[in-house]
C-alpha cells in the first residue's frame, strides 16, 4: 500500500532545505513564512489536510461489446468485484490481469442461471491493467479509486 500524505504543499526535500533556512533565518524579521515548508503563510497549506475520496470504476461487457480493459489508478490497491449473468446457451467470463509484468487469467466456464457476483476476487496495485471478456452473458467488473481532491 502506498504511503498518503495528508499535506501537499511540501515542496521536493532539496527544495524544502533551502526554504526552511531562508524561513528560519527571516521568521525572526518577517512571521509570513512558514518555518516547516519555508512558504510564505498565503499558499502553504501544512496545517491543511487534504480531502481524500474514492471514485468507483466499472467495465461492462456483453453481446454488444464483449471486450473490455482498463488500467487501475488511484493511490492505493484496490479491490475487484465481478458481477454477471447469463444471456445465452454457452456463456463464459474471462478476466486477465497484468500487474509488474506477471500476468494471471480467472476463466468460468459454466455460468449458472440467475446474478452471479464474485466479491473481493482480486486486490491490485495502480498501474495494474485488466481486461474482461464474455461470451452469451453480460459482466460488470467493479472497483474503487482512492484519489485526493
Amino acid at each position: 500500500m502506498h504511503h498518503i500524505n495528508p499535506y501537499v504543499c511540501y515542496p521536493p526535500q532539496s527544495q524544502r532545505f533551502w526554504n526552511q533556512i531562508y524561513a528560519h533565518y527571516y521568521w525572526q524579521h518577517n512571521p509570513d513564512y512558514c518555518t516547516y515548508c519555508g512558504q510564505p503563510y498565503s499558499v502553504c497549506c501544512c496545517d491543511k489536510p487534504l480531502t481524500y475520496m474514492k471514485l468507483p470504476q466499472e467495465l461492462l461487457a456483453d453481446a454488444a461489446t464483449p471486450s473490455r480493459d482498463a488500467f487501475i489508478g488511484g493511490l492505493e490497491q484496490a479491490s475487484l468485484t465481478l458481477e454477471y449473468i447469463k444471456a445465452g446457451a454457452s456463456p463464459q467470463v474471462k478476466v486477465t490481469i497484468t500487474e509488474q509484468g506477471q500476468t494471471a487469467t480467472w476463466n468460468i466456464t459454466t455460468v449458472p442461471e440467475g446474478y452471479q457476483i464474485k466479491d473481493s476476487f482480486a486486490t491490485l496495485e495502480p498501474g495494474a491493467e485488466v481486461k474482461l471478456e464474455v461470451t452469451d452473458c453480460t459482466a460488470r467488473l467493479r472497483w474503487c479509486e482512492m484519489v485526493s481532491c
